[in-house]
């Protein structure tokens, strides 16, 4: 670890997370969020011990900030995909930021920090239910659908729509076998 000075004289605390390892854990308590100064990390939450996925960030992006700024247990893990530099935000650095930010502003970045752990959850409980496997597919099919044009929604009615519409099938014949 290391320390830096920006340019409002704050020290800002550096951590290098070398490939492979997790920088934070599903659960802990947050107390700092994390600004990539390089490299790359993959967050993921697990459910009923299942891992889902959530999202790479690489340099630029922050991560951890949703423990900080609703005092709840992180909501996910973090790990290092990369050799990665970080950049430490402490609570009191982002309170100090918000408190000299528009009133408004400070009004809606706890919101929405909740929706995001609101979506997160649901994803997660959702995650191993295979009904609403079918609907996401089904919907994500759609959307994608609907965003060519119609040359297009026909060369992938034709190639795509039997294939998913097999796999669909198959799922729900996985279903009726695992209710019995």
């Amino acid at each position: 670890m290391s320390a830096s000075t920006g340019g409002n004289n704050t020290i800002h605390e550096r951590r290098a997370a070398p490939k492979g390892s997790v920088i934070m854990r599903q659960g802990e308590k947050g107390v700092c969020a994390f600004l990539i100064q390089s490299g790359k990390v993959r967050i993921f939450a697990e459910h009923n011990g299942l891992r889902t996925d959530l999202a790479d960030l690489s340099a630029g992006e922050i991560f951890g900030e949703m423990a900080l700024v609703s005092e709840m247990p992180r909501t996910a893990s973090v790990e290092a995909l990369e050799d990665t530099n970080l950049i430490l935000i402490t609570r009191d650095v982002l309170n100090g930021k918000l408190a000299k930010s528009d009133p408004t502003v400070r009004a809606l970045v706890p919101m929405l920090i909740k929706r995001i752990v609101q979506t997160n959850d649901d994803r997660m409980k959702k995650a191993d239910n295979i009904a609403t496997f079918k609907e996401m597919v089904s919907r994500t099919y759609k959307n994608i659908h609907g965003q060519h044009p119609a040359v297009k929604k026909k060369t992938m009615d034709n190639m795509v729509r039997p294939q998913l519409e097999a796999f669909l099938d198959a799922l729900t014949e996985f279903e009726k076998m695992n209710s019995d």
